[in-house]
């Protein structure tokens, strides 16, 4: 991994779990999820710059992405993975008013 890529991940995790922030918690501990690419197999990863914040249990538990699938998870949340990396790319967009070179775009 690349320093930039580490940087990166780095501020998404910072934002905390994006669910969280959703519901009113922010700042919730997080882990990095990378989004499933169109046409990506189950082992593969997408770029470290599709990925979005996801506290443990959002990320991994029962009440997560992986622990009900990603259907059941955006049915659960009415929300897609892309409508919230687009919300953290707004997130760090606002972070990043001070000119310094934006984040890149997953999409």
């Amino acid at each position: 991994m690349r320093k930039k890529e580490a940087q990166y991940l780095s501020k998404v995790a910072d934002i905390g779990c994006i669910i969280c922030y959703r519901l009113g918690y922010i700042g919730t501990p997080a882990e990095i999820h990378h989004i499933r690419g169109i046409g990506l197999g189950m082992g593969v990863r997408n770029s470290n710059y599709a990925t979005i914040p996801l506290c443990p249990e959002h990320h991994r538990g029962n009440t997560g992405y992986h622990g009900m699938g990603r259907k059941a998870f955006e049915r659960r949340y009415e929300v897609t993975e892309l409508e919230l990396a687009q919300q953290v790319q707004e997130i760090l967009n606002e972070e990043n008013q001070d000119g310094e070179e934006g984040s890149q775009s997953y999409a």
